[in-house]
């Protein structure tokens, strides 16, 4: 008898109405440059025997803030350290809604297989993963060199893969020509960009790319209005949410045993930075 928990975030952020794409802007130092948000789910898979009842806890701010306000024996207080206020919680119809809206309790019958038990956003305190920091020189009219330093803002003992930044070149570019570098770069003529890819990214560790442009001359072009640079990433067991399985319990009739783990996963939205 098992349970798989996954805790998988978007880190990206809907500007305007609720439709629009997630979407994460850094400013060229770095920075957001207004506050965002993540979008993520709690998936689980179950093979449960029975009618089991589940009981399932975040670290989410109201419901540490009702059990600090009425400790029982034995219990911890100040439990709202390290707390998370979740916005536009949505859950599977198998969770009690009455029960959630008492105490903040997470209460269900799962389903058998895999379901998505809840979707969330986070407006407040999120981790981006990655620092990008580009930097572009002109030299004359047509050459550029453009740097891009990437570092990873997570623990050392994480690694991030699928890691793929696409950085655009104006349309003129008739050859790129690189620097010493980690992992694989090369001209997308179809793209207008350099696609560089990195097969693993630790924690707390930085890369840099640095690209000589060359651009063929034209009559009367219009200056490069240098778009944003895109990233594409996974980070195995690091929420950028912050969000954290506090509990997970079975009960059923017939008392059986249950193996259960959690899985946390963090993925790209629409993540980019300007030049």
């Amino acid at each position: 008898m098992c349970v798989c928990v996954r805790v998988i975030v978007c880190c990206g952020a809907l500007c305007g109405n609720a439709k629009t794409r997630p979407r994460r802007l850094v400013c060229a130092n770095g920075h957001l440059t207004h506050p965002r948000v993540n979008v993520a789910q709690v998936t689980l898979t179950c093979r449960l025997s029975g009618m089991p009842e589940c009981k399932f806890g975040l670290n989410d701010k109201i419901m540490l803030d009702k059990q600090a306000s009425a400790p029982r024996a034995g219990a911890k207080k100040g439990g709202g350290g390290g707390s998370i206020v979740l916005d536009d919680v949505t859950f599977d119809k198998c969770v009690r809604l009455g029960k959630f809206d008492s105490d903040r309790t997470i209460s269900f019958v799962p389903p058998d297989g895999e379901f998505n038990l809840m979707n969330y956003r986070v407006t407040e305190n999120t981790i981006l993963p990655f620092k990008i920091i580009p930097n572009v020189r002109e030299i004359g009219r047509t050459r550029l060199e453009i740097t891009v330093k990437v570092k990873a803002n997570y623990e050392s003992k994480q690694t991030a893969n699928v890691v793929r930044l696409i950085i655009p070149v104006p349309k003129t570019t008739s050859k790129c020509r690189f620097g010493d570098y980690s992992g694989k770069a090369k001209y997308q003529p179809e793209q207008n960009a350099v696609v560089w890819r990195l097969r693993a990214f630790q924690g707390q560790s930085e890369y840099v790319l640095t690209t000589e442009v060359e651009m063929t001359a034209t009559v009367g072009e219009k200056a490069w209005v240098r778009p944003p640079i895109s990233m594409q990433f996974q980070v195995p067991m690091f929420t950028s949410s912050q969000l954290k399985v506090m509990f997970l319990k079975v009960t059923e009739k017939s008392g059986y045993q249950t193996v259960k783990w959690v899985r946390y996963i963090t993925r790209a939205g629409q993540y980019e930075c300007r030049m």
